[in-house]
């Protein structure tokens, strides 16, 4: 089993190794922001276990990729930093102006099975809420191209 592992870490960090992220695009946005029960929540929809997140409509007009998880009713951000609704609403539920910084980056690396250069796109969006840092990110597999022509060959 050990030796198992040991080529597992192996292949991981063969193909880590072998990855290029190229940032596209940085931009910042403001949008509202409702801070009361109806969209602030401890759910596990889209993670293993429960996280606090809040639900922000607003991102579906603002991204490239889709933030809502499965089961949710709107696009969302999640923290690690609280597992408490109370630390966000504060006692003060309101809608609030949140800046938010969205990232769109290219992912590449090398799958050495089929020798072909895999590309991704990945988006990240992060802001702070009330003192506590939200953050979401979806990726989605756009494509392959021929090993020569991939970025995370150099």
């Amino acid at each position: 089993m050990k030796s198992l592992t040991i080529i597992a870490m192996a292949l991981t960090i063969s193909t880590v190794a072998q990855a290029n992220i190229t940032e596209l695009s940085i931009k910042n946005v403001t949008v509202n922001v409702d801070l009361s029960t109806a969209r602030v929540r401890l759910s596990e929809a889209g993670y293993s276990s429960p996280v606090l997140k809040v639900l922000i409509p607003e991102l579906a007009g603002v991204t490239i990729l889709d933030h809502r998880n499965e089961g949710e009713a709107a696009p969302c951000m999640a923290t690690f930093e609280s597992m408490n609704v109370d630390d966000v609403i504060q006692g003060n539920p309101s809608t609030e102006k949140v800046d938010l910084t969205i990232k769109l980056s290219r992912l590449e690396y090398i799958n050495q099975e089929t020798q072909l250069c895999e590309v991704s796109l990945d988006e990240t969006i992060q802001g702070n809420i009330r003192g506590l840092n939200f953050t979401h990110n979806r990726s989605v597999a756009i494509g392959t191209r021929h090993i020569d022509d991939c970025n995370a060959n150099m």
